[in-house]
């Protein structure tokens, strides 16, 4: 039972520091969304060809490879993309509890869309949740907002795009194991973001021996690394109990955030960071529940 704990808790500080590293490298946001997907996807494939081949096949084709190209340019890419440009126009810190707001949305879609029913807790949750997002981003606060509009936007445009990725890979669970999916969504990734930012920007940074080594850390260990941790943590222990353990990414790249780019830290943001985690547990635990 620990191992799965130290997984997922791994997993939160791998990403967290994926978080600051993107910060850190000041690269456009779609090279950037490019170069984690192609480094990833190679060396996943690379992996999944040694030890795991049969990820690679598709039960049915003709049915599975529409969804992988929508999972794969409106779950992966979207999301990274819209994670990385929250981290550019907000504090690292701001940028992942907001991101993290993915199961609140999750719980909405599943309401409006899918005929889902909340019970009382998860209610509470989304209520806390607003709440902790205008504390955290300084709506409530008599200084005003602390981060500009299009942060804002950017910010919830990633919880949206990161719930729509869980949505989807949810709804395909038995169809698919978590390495296919993973590996055919950073594939497509890779090529969308090959096309819309084109191959120079994508690959001359990772070929640059100035970058190269930065970005192929970046790519493995707070990308692939991550998941992988993650869904062995879901080996050992349930999915809500892994998924309230990496709750520790927020408080970690806030604390690096402090640090490394001296991001300030009020009493309000505090609140409504709390109040964030503390919503998500309350989704999580109520969805274990149901």
């Amino acid at each position: 039972m620990w191992r799965g704990y130290g997984f997922a808790l791994l997993a939160a500080l791998l990403w967290a520091a994926g978080g600051l590293s993107a910060k850190w490298l000041q690269i456009d946001p779609v090279a950037m969304a490019g170069i984690r997907s192609i480094i990833a996807a190679a060396f996943l494939g690379v992996i999944l060809l040694i030890f795991k081949r049969d990820a690679f096949k598709l039960a049915h084709p003709k049915k599975d490879i529409p969804f992988l190209l929508a999972f794969g340019i409106f779950g992966q890419a979207a999301m990274m993309f819209t994670y990385l440009k929250s981290i550019a126009h907000n504090p690292v810190g701001v940028a992942i509890l907001m991101h993290y707001l993915a199961p609140v949305v999750s719980l909405i879609i599943g309401v409006l869309f899918l005929r889902h029913k909340p019970k009382l807790l998860a209610v509470g949750g989304v209520v806390l949740a607003v709440i902790g997002c205008a504390l955290v981003v300084g709506i409530v606060s008599p200084a005003g907002m602390n981060i500009t509009s299009i942060g804002l936007a950017w910010g919830l445009a990633s919880a949206v795009f990161f719930s729509l990725y869980a949505v989807m890979g949810a709804q395909v669970k038995e169809r698919f194991s978590a390495f296919t999916l993973l590996f055919y969504g950073m594939s497509i990734s890779t090529v969308v973001w090959l096309i819309v930012a084109g191959p120079s920007a994508v690959l001359t940074p990772i070929f640059t021996p100035e970058t190269s080594l930065p970005l192929l850390a970046v790519g493995t260990l707070t990308t692939l690394l991550p998941f992988t941790a993650f869904l062995l943590a879901l080996r050992y222990i349930p999915a809500v109990n892994a998924g309230i353990t990496a709750m520790a990414e927020p408080i970690l790249g806030v604390i690096g955030g402090a640090i490394i780019f001296t991001e300030l830290i009020t009493g309000s943001f505090v609140l409504g960071g709390l109040l964030i985690l503390g919503a998500i547990a309350a989704i999580q635990i109520s969805d274990a529940w149901s």
